[in-house]
Order: C-alpha cells, then structure tokens, then sequence
C-alpha cells in the first residue's frame, strides 16, 4: 500500500493520498537486421519507462477518486519534448462495500487476464509483455479506454466488467490490402473473473500483482475477455474485373496475365468484430526460510480477423530507414499481436532470508506465439534477477529478453533466428 495517506476524518472512512513511482532503464539492444539480412548495429541508451503520480481520494466510504498523471517511454530519439500525459481520471461509487461499486471515466478495470490488469509496481519480470494490452495504440491509450465499469468481490470471486467508447482508431474506406482496424464507433465490453482459493487480494485500486513476495497466500484462476463489434476491416483480394480492357488484353497477349493484379482494384473488404480471450493462473506462497515462489501461466486467444499481425517495440531508439527494415520493423519490433494463439508462462524464486530488505530473487519467463499470418510458431525467453534493496519500494532489476526474427523463405514467413536486449530497470516508489 502506498505509504503517503492523510485521514480527513476521524473514523478513518474519509482519507487521501499519493503515490508516485520512478522506472529508469539502461539497455544494450541488438538490433534487428534489414531486409537483406545485413545485421545491423547495437544500441546502448538510458530512457525513463515510466514516471507517474496517482493520487486517490475515499469520501466517507462512499465514493472513492483515483487520478493518475505523468510520463512514458522518454528516451535521447523522442522527437518532441516530454509532456504529461493524464492516464486515470476515475469517480467511483460504493453502493455495497467490496461487493459492488459502479465507476465512470478513463480507466483500466480491463478484461482478457491477470496481466490485463497488472500492478505496474509489482512484476515479476522487468515488465508487462506488449500482447496483454493488445489495443494498445489503437482502441485504447496506454492500456485505458473511456466508459463504465462494475467490480466486487462476492466469496471468492472478484469480478469487474466494463462498457466502453473505445478511442477512434483506424481507415475509413470500404477495402484495404490488409486486416487492419476501421473507423467505427461501436461500444466495446470487456471482463474479467477470477476465483481466489486462498487469501483475498485488495482491490481498492485496478491493480493486480504480478509478483507478491510471499506476503499471502494466493492461488488465483482468471478468466476474460473483450469484445469489440465490427472494429476490422478484413483483407480483400484483388477484382480483375476492374482492370481496363485494353491492358487486359494487351498483358494476356503478351502472356503476362499474372501481372494483371498489379492494375486492378480491391474487392470491398468484409467487416469483423475483435475478440479476445484468456484463462490464466497465478500462485504466489511463501515458502520455509521466509523465501517465496511466484508464478503465472497464461493462454490467450485472439480474434482480430483473417491474418491480422502488428508488431511493438518499447522505447525503440534504431535510427536505421525503416524502408530497409523487415516487416516486423527496426531496432527492438517484433510480432507482438496477432489473430492467433500464445501462451505465457514466468517462475521466480525468492532467496531465504529475513524481512523484504536486501532479497535476491531469480525468474524466468517464456511466450509461445502462434499467429495466423505467419508460417511458423516461436518461442522466445526472458531470463532475470530482482535485487530487493526495500520490497518493491526500492528495486533493481536486471533481465536479458530474446527476440524472434522473421524474414521470407519461399515465400513463408519464418522464424529464422533470434535477437535480444539487456535491461538494468531501477525502481523507486513511494
């Protein structure tokens, strides 16, 4: 729990307070290589992941305000000066206590898994993988979307669901080559259900652990999902019906007729909805000695249209021309999203000893990524340890991530060799 909190009465059922939390990142990239393979040179730089301030409100246990405000992804390439940005503007309004409070505004009371709704303070790793925010930069901004949520917790069960007015994102147009997202203004809902067998988790705030250090005993099964109606437009083939008479005839004559694609028009693109899914499962117990396991383990299903794929890369510095780069892009990108199946999968292991001051934990993480528009599945890793000078309040992380790279072979696009980065993470909060 945040530790700066004023009560502003004396039964303790009104309070405020704030929270703010500083992650720094010193990496070695290396890069991804061009389009013809040439490999490409590394980067060495030192960029802010995050800087936030939250500040929260609980008025006579019936109405709780949750703001958050600040920074991500500051680094030497940003082509503009770094400006705070609004992330969390949440009212809140209690009609049973823990069992059902109805909020309004930008928020992230998300579906789809845990991870959906990971507490940014408490990884595991050194921090969320990109598909657990799959609209990110598209329908959403940074993991929120404007609307109304439900949330409780009844027995076991915490639940929170959400109706949406996702961000307008996308073409306007009745083709396109590729399944992309379409303008449309469509509400979106999204869920998430998880059955707490042990102790209970707080949920005063969106939040999840992702990495508890033993401090309870949890064995959480989840489950959840978004679903957003005809949010994509899907690829269309080409109509050789549009291709003007005199150059069909002219390139048939000439026997070449496969180069009749090249001068026709799209067939109009179907139209599909978004739909996502996952089940997961995260454990965290102490165990003798004061030391902890912690682990999670996650599928996911993703529905975005036929041969949908978008690739990410977190704070990507590479200054190569991106009209060289492979279709996953340049520096750090890879296929993150996709129409398709992955499953992840993270363990860590908390060294005995005494208190949460000077701890050592060891982890390790894997993602499995099978997508529809490529040829072939990969499995990448991340391989790290967490220097615990005070809990989470005071965190060194440091991790190295593989990275898949796909080029074309025979027209197939395949897994052809990995890349990968380091990553020093210090993080402070208060």
């Amino acid at each position: 729990m945040p530790n700066l909190r004023w009560n502003l009465s004396e039964d303790k059922s009104s309070y405020a307070g704030m929270l703010m939390v500083n992650q720094i990142w010193t990496r070695y990239i290396w890069n991804n290589p061009d389009y013809n393979g040439v490999e490409q040179y590394g980067d060495i730089d030192l960029g802010i992941r995050r800087s936030r301030l939250i500040f929260y409100t609980s008025l006579m246990d019936r109405v709780f305000i949750y703001t958050q405000i600040g920074a991500d992804n500051i680094s030497y390439q940003m082509k503009q000066s770094p400006g705070i940005q609004l992330y969390n503007a949440e009212t809140e309004f209690i009609f049973l206590k823990d069992k059902f409070h109805v909020g309004f505004g930008l928020n992230t009371w998300n579906g789809i898994s845990r991870y959906s709704n990971n507490k940014l303070l408490e990884f595991l790793v050194v921090d969320n993988p990109g598909f657990a925010y799959p609209v990110s930069g598209t329908f959403d901004k940074n993991g929120r979307q404007l609307g109304i949520y439900a949330k409780g917790t009844l027995d076991k069960l915490h639940y929170r669901i959400s109706v949406v007015k996702p961000f307008e994102y996308g073409i306007d147009s009745v083709s396109s080559p590729i399944t992309t997202e379409r303008i449309n203004e469509n509400f979106a809902v999204k869920g998430y259900f998880e059955w707490q067998f042990f102790d209970k988790e707080n949920t005063l705030f969106p939040y999840m652990t992702m990495n508890n250090l033993g401090r309870a005993k949890m064995l959480n099964v989840g489950a959840g999902f978004y679903y957003h109606p005809e949010a994509m437009l899907v690829e269309a083939e080409k109509d050789l019906s549009t291709v003007d008479p005199w150059i069909a005839s002219l390139l048939i004559a000439s026997g070449n007729s496969d180069k009749l694609p090249n001068y026709a028009d799209y067939f109009p693109s179907q139209i599909s909805d978004i739909f996502l899914a996952a089940v997961d499962i995260f454990l965290d117990m102490p165990t003798k000695n004061k030391g902890s396991i912690t682990s999670y383990l996650g599928y996911y299903y993703n529905f975005f249209g036929p041969n949908y794929l978008r690739s990410m890369g977190k704070m990507n510095v590479s200054k190569m021309n991106p009209a060289l780069a492979l279709p996953q892009g340049i520096g750090n990108s890879e296929w993150e999203v996709g129409t398709g199946h992955i499953v992840r999968g993270e363990f860590g292991y908390m060294l005995p000893g005494q208190g949460l001051k000077n701890r050592f934990q060891p982890y390790g993480a894997f993602s499995f990524k099978k997508f529809e528009a490529l040829d072939e599945a990969s499995v990448q890793f991340d391989a790290g340890i967490n220097w615990l000078m005070y809990g989470h309040n005071l965190k060194w992380t440091l991790q190295y991530s593989s990275r898949p790279i796909y080029t074309e072979v025979e027209e197939q696009q395949l897994w052809t060799s990995s890349k990968g980065q380091i990553i020093l993470q210090t993080q402070i909060y208060f």
